[in-house]
């Protein structure tokens, strides 16, 4: 899941072609986990009616993703949707794939993706 505490935003700016900028830098406990937000994030084409390009990366552990926009408004309504896609990934692998251990019949413990 992201860590809430390092999460990274440039402050949004104008470059000359009037286009507003914003970069989000958001760090995942581990390169797995980053790379399967990164491919589901990354399935969906932007409509050509967009007024919002946007960029997503994949760095490691990290994904980053920077938004042009016409508007200051088309940005942020652009992160916002992009956030509420995110927390959905992300509770979808904590409701699916959670970090536990288990005891195995042989009194070892072993980590598994399906605990039940």
């Amino acid at each position: 899941m992201p860590n809430s505490n390092v999460l990274e935003s440039d402050t949004p700016t104008e470059n000359i072609n009037n286009q507003t900028e914003a970069t989000l830098k958001i760090p995942f406990e581990n390169s797995q986990r980053a790379e399967i937000v990164y491919r589901v994030l990354s399935v969906d084409k932007e409509p050509r009616r967009n007024f919002v390009q946007k960029e997503l990366r994949l760095i490691g552990n990290q994904i980053e993703i920077h938004f042009k926009a016409d508007q200051v408004k088309n940005l942020r309504t652009a992160i916002t949707s992009f956030f509420g896609a995110l927390l959905l990934c992300t509770d979808t692998i904590k409701e699916f794939a959670p970090n536990t251990q288990t005891v195995n019949n042989n009194g070892g413990t072993h980590t598994s993706a399906n605990s039940a």
